[in-house]
């Protein structure tokens, strides 16, 4: 798909791989409703971006809150004209052993990682279905959605829910034209872990990893190629294949490493 003048929604855009990537999008001449749950710093985007010369508008939303993310894919159309991308972006962590979970952090990961991409979409298929060009829809998920780590189970859970999710799309919605895509980061540096609910047992603020600009330039390559599924880089990739292909000597690397 051509990106120019392409409609987009992109939710978690005001931080991170989130805000990286509405600049990487407008620069590729797609128009951008922006979705976040802080107000002002959203808008605050969408100005900046307007006053470089592109098209973004703020759309404060909560994507914990099924009603409001559904909500998203008329107003974007009303604004817009059409709808041609949702990029499934926000996303909260949640580092805990499985045994310390809070259930009500818990519940909040699974709205905001899974049934508020989930109400989106739902919402987007009929503006699809009636767009001649159909639709696009891209899951930004993670490597540990492919080969979970331990500390962070129900994070990982909820990003392979998404994979899962897409897989299914893919088969239901293929007469449609409406195709789907799957991006997996590996560690960004974002203040993601710091911002993750839970009591972290595994340690916060790590530094080492890929620029949020190189996740962004990949999603706009899932854009451009449509690609089934996208790694962010070479180690990525070699991960989630040498995990699926010897996943005991996985098991007993990471059970040494989480040990330590």
């Amino acid at each position: 798909m051509n990106p120019r003048q392409r409609v987009v929604i992109l939710t978690g855009a005001t931080q991170g791989i989130g805000r990286a990537a509405a600049f990487e999008l407008a620069r590729a001449g797609c128009k951008l409703a922006l979705v976040a749950r802080r107000a002002k710093p959203l808008h605050a985007l969408a100005a900046e971006l307007t006053a470089a010369g592109h098209t973004a508008i703020a759309l404060p939303a909560d994507m914990g809150d099924t009603a409001q993310a559904a909500a998203l894919a008329g107003q974007t159309a009303a604004a817009l004209g059409r709808l041609d991308v949702v990029i499934n972006n926000a996303a909260i962590g949640l580092r805990d052993n499985v045994l310390d979970i809070d259930e009500a952090e818990h519940r909040r990961m699974w709205e905001v990682n899974y049934f508020g991409p989930v109400a989106l979409i739902r919402a987007a298929i009929p503006l699809f279905k009636a767009n001649p060009d159909g639709g696009l829809i891209v899951n930004i998920s993670s490597i540990v959605g492919r080969r979970a780590m331990p500390g962070i189970a129900g994070y990982c859970a909820s990003k392979a829910a998404l994979e899962k999710l897409a897989e299914s799309l893919r088969v239901e919605l293929r007469a449609d034209n409406i195709r789907l895509s799957t991006v997996y980061p590996g560690v960004t540096r974002t203040r993601f872990n710091a911002n993750s609910l839970g009591s972290d047992p595994l340690g916060r603020g790590r530094r080492l990893g890929v620029p949020p600009e190189r996740v962004a330039r990949a999603i706009l390559n899932a854009i451009h190629r449509e690609r089934r599924d996208v790694f962010i880089t070479l180690f990525d990739r070699a991960f989630v294949t040498g995990s699926a292909v010897l996943p005991g000597l996985m098991d007993w690397l990471l059970a040494r490493r989480y040990r330590r």
